[in-house]
């Protein structure tokens, strides 16, 4: 086997490692949730906790270009970055985290993997050019997923479950946002200086924010909280996204974005393992749309930047 195809093997792996962990954030949360702590506490703790591990990310980075010619970020771009973390990592994660407290984890990830799709949307807004038939097809069976995971033709779903589907779906629009910040200022700084100022700006944010309303003095870990919180912190935060990221460095986003579609049918099977939380046909067929309109969209991605 020749370096290049194990390094694109061992690529492979890590970005549907990383994916498959990332899906478990769910269901660390509503673990979290069971145990007492309230939505509040869960994403500021996490975002707060997970900042040494982002710190020790990039400083893995620098020491593989080390000695190697780079630019320097100047402030704007460092200011943009620090905008992109506030916005998803803070205002989005708040959402996702209250979210799950009225949805289950399955359909939370499910919609959630909707902002490849808004990517595209938002893409064709900024450069004013129609999207492809394709792209439309995929962006239209996207949807068609989404209302059938979210039940939204039910008349039974309840304020909560609405309230629910759509704080999903204002994170999803952050995390599409924060894509396209990362894809333009990533050319003018290294990915891990980009994601270690969104999150420390995230987590400080929490920080304030937990200290402001809840006041960090009256946190408690009741039970076996903070071995949960741990586990959140590094086996479905920082882990899973050093593993996407050095993937993707093997193996190129395009691939990376593909592989990742694992997450959502992953998130169904552990929900269902381990709290029995199951889906509907209308819904099991419904995730599958997701999945396979997003491949499809990264596949004719791939396809095009082939071919150019």
């Amino acid at each position: 086997m020749s370096t290049d195809t194990r390094s694109g093997l061992i690529g492979a792996a890590l970005v549907a490692l990383g994916a498959i962990l990332l899906a478990a954030k769910g269901l660390f949360a509503k673990a979290l949730y069971a145990q007492g702590m309230s939505y509040h506490e869960v994403a500021a703790i996490r975002s707060v906790l997970a900042i040494p591990g982002f710190v020790l990310v990039a400083a893995i980075s620098a020491q593989k270009f080390k000695g190697k010619p780079r630019s320097k970020p100047s402030a704007w771009h460092l200011a943009a970055a620090a905008l992109a973390g506030l916005w998803c990592y803070y205002l989005g994660a708040l959402a996702n985290f209250y979210a799950l407290t009225l949805i289950q984890a399955n359909v939370e990830r499910a919609l959630l993997f909707s902002y490849p799709a808004m990517v595209v949307l938002f893409s064709a807004l900024t450069s004013r050019a129609l999207p492809s038939g394709s792209t439309m097809l995929a962006l239209g069976t996207t949807t068609l997923g989404v209302l059938l995971v979210t039940g939204a033709a039910d008349e039974q779903l309840s304020s909560d479950q609405l309230q629910g589907i759509f704080w999903v779906l204002f994170c999803s629009v952050t995390i599409a946002c924060y894509f396209m910040a990362n894809g333009a200022l990533t050319r003018n700084m290294s990915a891990a200086t980009f994601t270690l100022t969104a999150m420390t700006t995230a987590g400080s944010a929490f920080f304030i924010h937990h200290g402001l309303i809840m006041g960090w003095l009256n946190v408690e870990l009741p039970g076996n909280s903070l071995w949960i919180m741990l586990g959140l912190v590094v086996f479905a935060t920082v882990l899973p996204l050093f593993c996407v990221s050095e993937g993707i460095r093997r193996i190129g986003a395009s691939r990376g974005a593909l592989l990742s579609t694992v997450g959502p049918p992953a998130t169904a099977l552990m929900a269902y393992l381990m709290y029995d939380e199951r889906l509907s046909v209308l819904q099991l067929l419904g995730t599958v749309l997701v999945v396979l309109s997003v491949a499809l969209l990264e596949w004719r991605s791939a396809y095009r930047r082939t071919k150019s």
